[in-house]
């Protein structure tokens, strides 16, 4: 089969007209509305790596990397000092961490029971790990110090989706969120829209959202990355991605639903809140900052009767040398997360 061709033909067919659309909107609100309180909110992805193990993902920018090889140590990896000082910077501006991310099979488990544990220090909770599907072995492991843990889907298309990530096969990541679920963990996973599925795909992920009982959702678009075989593939409308959140807010009304929200799509926020949705993610925020950007989230959430919870366009009234100094890590550490946290705090202060 021309995949590649038929992911371009069901992107051009599978579309949603804006009748379609407006006929769900006021059921999705009010479902919303009798959930959960009037708020949206932004999770921070915090990138721990640039690179991955298995990097085969055909639409990821890690695909077009030199690929990780396990038995050497890693090098493309963030400083933990660096990683902390984001988490503080976030927790200082009210935004919510939602999880740690990166390639998989970067990093050893120890590893990374050491950073989530020094994250949880600062953030005062238990926050997610979202990789792919790790062995049930490393999942007891890891679940004294996490939340929960989640990896993208792509499609749950069998034959699709193993095109698309042919080392991370579609069975796999069923058997994931089936340990997850015996380990009552929460799960959460990400659906990437664009990358071939049909509408009535809708009906599938509901399905395994009710199964394993998945608490969050997060919607992407696809992000065409250049090197890739998605590069000349054209991400769906706005229209589309609404009607998938408020076809999953209608039938799930518990879920948490997310939307990567990059710089063209920030118009739209208020759309994705009408449709359900409880907040976002992916936002540039060290980068956009009062930006119009910005400004565009905070008016949205207005026009939806959401109030956004944190700050986006003028600086909390921070002290970094207290918080730094008030933390249960060593001296050593503490030194250089001031620092990070410091430059941190100065690309939010030159976007006054």
């Amino acid at each position: 089969m021309d995949f590649i061709a038929q992911i371009k033909e069901n992107n051009r067919t599978h579309v949603v007209n804006t009748e379609e659309l407006e006929a769900l909107l006021p059921e999705a609100e009010k479902i919303y509305q009798k959930n959960f309180p009037n708020t949206a909110y932004f999770e921070r992805s915090i990138f721990i790596n640039w690179t991955c193990s298995i990097a085969d993902c055909k639409y990821c920018f890690l695909s077009t990397k030199p690929r990780h090889d396990p038995k050497e140590k890693p090098t493309a990896i963030r400083s933990p000092a660096s990683i902390l000082a984001e988490v503080l910077v976030c927790k200082a501006m009210g935004w919510k961490v939602g999880y740690i991310t990166g390639g998989l099979r970067v990093e050893s488990t120890q590893y990374l029971i050491d950073l989530i544990s020094k994250i949880n220090t600062i953030t005062g909770e238990k926050i997610m790990m979202n990789f792919g599907p790790y062995p049930k072995s490393e999942i007891v492991k890891l679940k004294p110090y996490v939340l929960g843990m989640g990896s993208a889907i792509e499609s749950f298309d069998e034959e699709l989706h193993n095109f698309i990530c042919p080392s991370k096969p579609l069975k796999s990541l069923m058997k994931f969120l089936g340990n997850l679920q015996e380990e009552r963990l929460q799960k959460l996973i990400t659906i990437i829209l664009g990358i071939g599925e049909r509408k009535d795909d809708v009906e599938m992920v509901i399905e395994k959202i009710k199964q394993y009982n998945i608490e969050k959702v997060q919607l992407c678009f696809l992000k065409p990355q250049e090197n890739t075989v998605f590069n000349k593939v054209p991400p769906p409308n706005p229209d589309y991605m609404a009607w998938w959140i408020a076809k999953i807010r209608i039938a799930c009304p518990e879920v948490q639903i997310k939307v990567a929200l990059v710089q063209e799509r920030t118009q739209d926020v208020e759309l994705y809140l009408r449709a359900g949705a409880n907040g976002f993610s992916r936002f540039k925020v060290f980068l956009d900052f009062n930006s119009i950007y910005a400004r565009e989230l905070e008016e949205g959430c207005k026009r939806a009767g959401r109030k956004l919870e944190g700050k986006f366009t003028e600086l909390s009234e921070i002290d970094l040398d207290k918080l730094v100094g008030g933390l249960q890590l060593n001296e050593n550490l503490k030194e250089k997360i001031l620092i990070k946290s410091k430059q941190y705090f100065r690309k939010l202060e030159k976007r006054k």
